[in-house]
């Protein structure tokens, strides 16, 4: 496949973005000052940033513009006449209460560019990926999902898909959340997080710690502990999210801690839970999927959890009953 660069310097950033958690501070700045090793793939991933960013945020302001002058009929926007798109959305942010942003200055709107694709893509990829992994692994689980589908939605054809609907209809599919819940659980997207304490602390362990300490939690064995999790800890088993009633069973964020926790939870969780299972929903009703026999699944860990080798499947196209 064409290489993308904007894709790539992701990736860039993100390797060196892991080099800095893992490497003494005074290592990376020196390699930063010398423009060397993983800070000279950072610093050309930033100026990627900047020139494609720029590009799209110049064609954006010019689309406003003309859209305003009633030149451009092509802005897709939504039932109360306002745009879709979160560039556009930004670009117009009222800011009367935030002294800190400034929708004029291309940086902001640079950043949180960057921002919102560093927060969805790898993320949202990365779960998928395992989430269809698995289910390959456990055609019981997928039988299921499957029926809980088609038990809420019988015809493939049935018009679900406007902003409303969507919603109910996919808050029924509980199963499918408790699958994805799973998921993550066991291959977390982001594998680690790290904290900086701001003052002097104990923490929880009985740990002591200093002022500016760096603390990382390796998110990937949290979901894997049998003092958290219980002697199945290791199984891959979505009914450990359901409750008794039937309904999702809630764990705190301290526990399952793949969307963070706090001040910093992850804002857009709710967004990616409706856009993933928009997604498994769409594929399972069209296709069968199947692991290519051979093919060698082994995880790569980077800032996000990605499979080395990726997941190589058929897919075969479902007959409309």
């Amino acid at each position: 496949m064409p290489e993308v660069e904007f894709a790539k310097a992701f990736e860039y950033a993100g390797d060196a973005v892991v080099f800095r958690v893992m490497m003494p501070r005074f290592l990376w700045k020196l390699q930063n000052r010398l423009g060397l090793g993983k800070e000279k793939k950072l610093i050309e991933a930033g100026k990627t940033f900047d020139r494609v960013c720029e590009k799209y945020i110049a064609a954006k302001r010019e689309e406003i513009i003309r859209s305003q002058k009633g030149i451009d009929d092509h802005v897709h926007v939504n039932s109360d006449g306002e745009s879709e798109d979160l560039l556009t959305y930004h670009i117009k942010l009222d800011t009367s209460k935030y002294e800190l942003l400034d929708p004029s200055d291309d940086k902001f709107l640079r950043d949180t560019i960057v921002a919102i694709v560093v927060a969805i893509r790898d993320t949202t990829s990365s779960a998928l990926t395992c989430f269809f992994w698995l289910l390959s692994k456990n055609p019981n689980v997928e039988a299921k999902i499957r029926h809980e589908i088609n038990t809420n939605l019988p015809s493939l054809e049935s018009p679900i898909w406007s902003a409303t609907d969507r919603r109910e209809y996919l808050n029924k599919l509980v199963y499918l959340h408790a699958a994805l819940y799973e998921t993550m659980r066991l291959y977390p997207p982001i594998p680690f997080e790290r904290k900086t304490s701001i003052k002097s602390d104990v923490l929880p362990s009985g740990h002591k710690i200093s002022a500016n300490t760096n603390i990382i939690f390796v998110i990937y064995a949290l979901g894997r502990m049998r003092s958290i999790w219980g002697e199945d800890a290791l199984e891959f088993k979505p009914e450990r999210w359901i409750s008794e009633t039937g309904g999702l069973r809630h764990e705190p964020s301290s526990k399952f801690f793949v969307f963070n926790s706090g001040p910093r939870a992850c804002a857009g969780k709710h967004l990616a839970m409706t856009s993933m299972k928009t997604i498994i929903v769409e594929i399972l009703q069209h296709y069968d999927i199947n692991l290519v026999k051979g093919h060698k699944v082994e995880p790569n860990p980077r800032l996000n959890l990605f499979m080395k080798h990726g997941l190589r499947v058929t897919l075969t196209k479902r007959c409309s009953a």
